[in-house]
């Protein structure tokens, strides 16, 4: 009997109010109507680049899920961090995720003043939690994490005015922070590895070999709380929560759309992906799903309904199942 294989790809959206994840096929823009239980308020989520597992971040249980793609189940054991994780990353060799943890009394910080927040790592294969932690310095926690297409190097963004860099082999932050003069929330790295590309008050660069930021900062809407660069490295999209909207920037000349995509109620924090083929563009928001079109920059006007809370996108890759004819 002969066969052929067919891509699918699926979207992970966690939900913090259903303390689930909720699937969706980006073919058809379909949700499946079972959710998969995970920890307490979980509010990032990241996927191995060979699409078997995704990783997610509980906010409220100090710990990181695992979820077996194919057969959409989580597996029983979830792993201890220890502290409040709040993002994830995953090597570009998908042998180790790095989790960004805030310090417990940012709990209670009206009593006990907030340290700077480490991050942590786990070994893919194991699912266990390193036992050591690369301490940060400055800020009381951190929100976003990208690295390099090599491996190489960690960005990682403090809720101040400062990015964080990691060295991936030694694990050892490097003792020189990048000031970048606002309140950094989420990042992207270009698929060259040359230029992160961050929000903060507007959306400034970074040269990746030099760590320098450009003294120019881009302007997009109110708030920009997300990234996502296209995989041909061509083009940046920005989400605005306060703006409702999303911003596109041309990568090459660093300038941004003149008009912006609309329709889009509170984008979430690190809540925009893009499809492995370039095409579309997940954004989660409050209470849906919305999608947009690269090539015409235009949104779905039927957003994929969700729960009331999804906090975060992670797409498969194009993995092939066999399938009988």
């Amino acid at each position: 009997m002969s066969s052929r294989a067919r891509c699918r790809v699926t979207v992970f959206v966690p939900d913090y109010t259903s303390n689930s994840v909720s699937t969706i096929d980006v073919k058809t823009r379909k949700k499946n109507p079972t959710d998969i239980p995970v920890g307490g308020r979980p509010i990032g989520v990241v996927v191995t680049p060979d699409g078997k597992t995704v990783f997610v971040a509980n906010n409220d249980s100090n710990s990181v899920s695992a979820i077996d793609v194919e057969t959409r189940t989580k597996y029983p054991a979830d792993i201890d961090v220890g502290a409040p994780p709040a993002a994830l990353v995953v090597t570009p060799d998908g042998r180790t995720v790095f989790v960004a943890i805030h310090d417990p009394a940012a709990r209670n910080a009206t009593t006990t003043a907030p340290g700077p927040g480490s991050v942590a790592t786990i070994d893919v294969k194991t699912r266990t939690k390193g036992p050591t932690e690369i301490p940060l310095t400055l800020g009381t926690g951190p929100s976003g994490m990208a690295i390099t297409p090599d491996g190489k190097k960690l960005f990682v963004t403090n809720d101040t005015s400062v990015v964080s860099t990691i060295d991936v082999a030694t694990r050892t932050k490097d003792p020189t922070d990048i000031d970048v003069g606002a309140s950094p929330s989420a990042l992207a790295i270009t698929p060259d590895g040359k230029t992160v590309f961050l929000a903060a008050e507007s959306v400034s660069t970074i040269d990746v070999a030099t760590r320098t930021k450009n003294p120019t900062d881009i302007p997009v809407g109110q708030s920009p709380n997300g990234v996502a660069i296209t995989p041909d490295g061509k083009t940046v999209f920005v989400t605005n929560y306060e703006s409702g909207s999303v911003s596109v920037i041309d990568v090459k000349s660093r300038s941004k759309k003149p008009t912006d995509i609309g329709g889009i109620y509170e984008p979430t924090l690190n809540g925009v992906a893009i499809t492995p083929d370039g095409k579309t563009v997940f954004v989660a928001n409050i209470g849906g799903l919305s999608t947009i079109k690269v090539t015409t920059r235009k949104k779905n006007p039927t957003d994929i309904r969700m729960g009331e809370g999804p906090s975060g996108v992670a797409i498969t890759p194009c993995h092939s199942r066999k399938r009988g004819r």
